[in-house]
């Protein structure tokens, strides 16, 4: 994987992600739709979260220091379900917002931050042999393919 592959990626995976949504614009956006009981807005909520994660996440790994938090299995349904409840109240339109700004930053990293920070595999003790350009595809496009096919059902099912 190089840059130019990774941003490839991260259009590709979110013009799809554009695509399945387009459709379901029609709809309530926070109406509980969706297989798991969320809603339009709560999944856009959901990618927000996750990508400014990893934009925070990239800061404090650049500054040297330390993340303190790890997530497993338990902690990560408990953090979706956060991230769920802390949205319920925000008005769609913000929602959006946040999300297409967390989305823009992380791209903006994909874009200007050193090769080495994106590729080098030992670059950054704390993602324990991984390149950080994994952390983003598993928060951008692989994390959408994971919704898509929901959202993709959805609009079919009109």
């Amino acid at each position: 994987m190089d840059r130019t592959e990774l941003l490839s990626h991260m259009h590709d995976g979110r013009a799809e992600l554009e695509n399945a949504l387009k459709p379901l614009n029609k709809h309530d956006l926070s109406e509980p739709l969706l297989p798991n009981g969320w809603s339009i807005k709560d999944i856009i909520a959901h990618f927000g979260f996750w990508e400014r994660r990893m934009v925070t996440l990239y800061e404090i790994l650049t500054s040297g220091e330390k993340p303190e938090d790890l997530i497993s299995d338990d902690t990560l349904d408990e953090l979706n379900a956060r991230v769920y409840e802390d949205n319920q109240l925000l008005p769609l339109a913000i929602v959006q917002v946040n999300e297409l700004e967390a989305y823009e930053a992380l791209l903006a990293i994909a874009k200007t931050a050193p090769e080495e920070d994106l590729f080098d595999p030992q670059r950054f003790a704390w993602t324990e042999g991984e390149p950080f350009y994994n952390w983003i595809a598993v928060n951008t496009y692989d994390h959408y393919a994971d919704h898509i096919p929901d959202l993709t059902q959805l609009s079919s099912a009109d």
